[in-house]
């Protein structure tokens, strides 16, 4: 399992960067795992809409989900010229409905996702849990091959989160407030060591910070997650792979 990071900051995309965007590759298909603002664009690096198993969207704000609309653009596209038979297949919070609604139409098969059952895609098992955020909003973690990917999704420090990530190989925690930042309020949201504490408690083998502000200090934060942690903290950019 491969884990590709397409866009990591909070809020708004940098110039020539993008919000909340993963994409999760096995060697059945290919995962992507929020869809924010030019996710679409960084994503025709790696694949196609046609070799997207699903889409998973932890919440539906529009910083996870502004290139969603865009994705289904690509959708219509592709299944007009006979490149993709399948409709889109994308599971997201049933709430707010106004945002659930806009997700469907011929293109699309949009689930809600319910945290009592696991979902299955490109061969991966997939688990959710809510978690603590400004609307409803879900932590998911993947599992294949023997590998564990967790993801926090947006959230405040969230104590069923350390049972979620037990032993994961990798775990990507939001970590949107930083000392001496003006990015955010801090409603839903975690600091780098609340990241690095639920990390230490859930003996991941790796962390990797994201969701980030734009004012944020990222060596300090690095810094401060990786002491608590007690190991590395890593922070992404626009290149960063992980293998698991």
């Amino acid at each position: 399992m491969k884990v590709t990071v397409l866009g990591y900051w909070g809020g708004y995309p940098s110039a020539g960067g993008a919000t909340a965007g993963y994409l999760i590759t096995t060697d059945e298909g290919n995962i992507l795992l929020d869809c924010g603002s030019g996710v679409m664009s960084r994503l025709s690096f790696y694949t196609n809409v046609e070799s997207l198993s699903g889409v998973i969207l932890s919440h539906l704000h529009y910083d996870h989900m502004a290139d969603i609309g865009i994705l289904q653009y690509a959708a219509v596209g592709a299944r007009r010229t006979g490149r993709m038979t399948n409709k889109l297949q994308i599971y997201a919070p049933d709430s707010p409905v106004s945002a659930m609604q806009d997700l469907t139409g011929n293109h699309s098969d949009v689930y809600a996702i319910n945290p009592l059952n696991k979902v299955s895609l490109a061969g991966a098992e997939i688990e959710f849990i809510p978690v603590q955020h400004t609307i409803s909003c879900y932590a998911v973690k993947i599992k294949y091959g023997g590998k564990t990917f967790v993801y926090s999704g947006d959230t405040s420090y969230c104590e069923s989160l350390i049972d979620f990530a037990q032993n994961a190989d990798i775990f990507l925690c939001e970590a949107t407030i930083c000392e001496g930042s003006r990015h955010t309020t801090g409603e839903g949201h975690m600091d780098a060591v609340q990241a690095g504490t639920i990390a230490k408690k859930a003996n991941v083998k790796k962390l990797v910070l994201t969701h980030l502000p734009h004012d944020g200090d990222f060596e300090f934060m690095k810094k401060t997650a990786s002491e608590v942690f007690g190991r590395p903290a890593y922070i992404p950019n626009v290149v960063s792979t992980f293998m698991l």
